[in-house]
């Protein structure tokens, strides 16, 4: 009897000394599995990209109310993740609320009310010396309007998110004369023709060393398409059709991103953009200037030469054209002192709207074009992705990953079931 009893005692030390051997190496080499579906315990390839420019120390100073203690966990942990990626008084610093963070470096210091990675790294940007930039949305020929919230045709989250990046958004009414403190112009969507004088001063603008962001639907009027030639790109006036990139619920109308010219975006998010209805781009020779393809979709997509595509039209052997197609440009302007204008044209407009611009990689992508065409040096990795709203996170699924889960999900074990009940029934009826 006393042998089991022994061998018993032997069994329950080993396996706890396995235990805390296994707890002694998971202390010492701490490893983390983030499953949330926003990563909401990883930082971004974006935010690490930003704490690797940094050259000195950062201090961050955080005040909480004692009550909030689930929400200064939550501050408490993302600040974690920032100190792990990068080792290293409330009046002072015109702190008037609990639930504040303060981030210092050197004289700087820039304050942030809602503690999220996103908040903390425009902090970070700021701090670190990084200049803003003098955004201005074009508008009065009928673009997308930074100030309007409605789905379909606002674009106030695009205004949001370039503002969250150090680009102050404005608004351009007419642009005939460009303001002197312009660091980035933005057209987003013109469907009225350009006066001749807008024309010409948006030419001289980019001419002259700025800097500009030209986003064109199918049927660009034939001003823009003109000032679009002046410096290099011609938009083609077709329509691209993928239906392998067709999301659930939607036509095939939507184009692909599926890559980024590594040349000029090293770094390229990878998460595609998802261009609701695009036109194609073509380079072509213009003097002074020197343009580039940016981005193309995949191998899948085409072309429709006449944009018949929303009445179900097919392939035109000979006609229509095959992917991978240029939906992207990137164009530079040598200027006089040195300078240099830069150009960035894409082939849809309706991927900045509300509706569209949390749909997959569009976010990253305006951002991206917009640091490609307003700094000298872009930061183009992964943005922190968005944060659900409600209970559920979203899913974005192709028509072929919906056709799949719902036999997967629903077909196939409403096939067992019933050929469950039925052997069951015929079992019954034979006894």
């Amino acid at each position: 009897m006393r042998r089991p009893v022994l061998l018993l005692g032997v069994q329950v030390a080993a396996v706890t000394a396995i235990l805390g051997c296994l707890l002694v190496i998971a202390a010492l080499h701490p490893r983390r599995l983030d499953l949330t579906p926003e990563r909401r315990f990883t930082l971004s390839p974006y935010t690490r990209e930003v704490l690797g420019r940094l050259a000195g120390d950062v201090r961050i100073t955080l005040f909480y109310s004692s009550q909030a203690g689930a929400l200064r966990r939550e501050m408490t942990d993302l600040l974690a993740l920032y100190q792990e990626a990068q080792p290293g008084m409330a009046k002072r610093l015109g702190v008037g609320s609990y639930n504040t963070a303060v981030v210092e470096a050197g004289e700087r210091h820039e304050a942030v009310e809602v503690v999220s990675e996103e908040g903390v790294t425009a902090a970070l940007l700021a701090v670190a010396g990084t200049p803003s930039v003098a955004t201005y949305f074009v508008v009065g020929h009928g673009e997308h309007d930074p100030r309007d919230n409605d789905e379909r045709r606002g674009a106030s989250e695009a205004a949001r998110a370039l503002a969250a990046e150090g680009f102050r958004t404005g608004v351009l009414e007419g642009a005939a004369a460009v303001p002197a403190d312009a660091g980035l112009v933005v057209a987003a969507g013109p469907r009225r023709d350009l006066r001749p004088a807008e024309v010409e001063a948006l030419a001289a603008y980019v001419a002259g060393g700025g800097d500009a962001l030209v986003l064109c639907d199918p049927g660009t009027p034939p001003s823009v398409a003109a000032l679009l030639r002046r410096f290099g790109v011609e938009p083609a006036g077709d329509l691209v059709v993928d239906e392998r990139a067709r999301l659930f619920g939607t036509d095939g109308l939507s184009a692909r991103v599926a890559y980024l010219n590594q040349d000029l975006v090293p770094d390229a998010p990878e998460v595609q953009a998802l261009l609701p209805e695009a036109q194609t781009l073509r380079v072509v020779d213009a003097p002074g200037v020197r343009a580039d393809y940016l981005a193309t979709t995949a191998e899948s997509a085409w072309a429709d030469v006449d944009r018949r595509a929303g009445d179900g039209a097919a392939f035109r052997p000979g006609h229509d054209r095959r992917g991978p197609l240029p939906v992207a440009t990137f164009t530079r302007v040598p200027a006089a002192g040195g300078r240099e204008g830069r150009l960035v044209v894409i082939g849809d407009a309706d991927f900045l709207t509300n509706a569209h611009l949390g749909v997959l990689g569009n976010r990253d992508l305006l951002l991206t074009a917009a640091e490609l065409a307003g700094r000298a040096d872009a930061l183009a990795a992964a943005r922190p992705a968005a944060v659900p709203g409600g209970t559920f996170s979203p899913l974005t699924l192709t028509a072929r990953e919906a056709r799949l889960v719902f036999w997967g999900v629903v077909v196939a074990p409403s096939a067992l079931m019933a050929a469950g009940a039925l052997a069951t029934a015929r079992r019954r009826r034979l006894a």
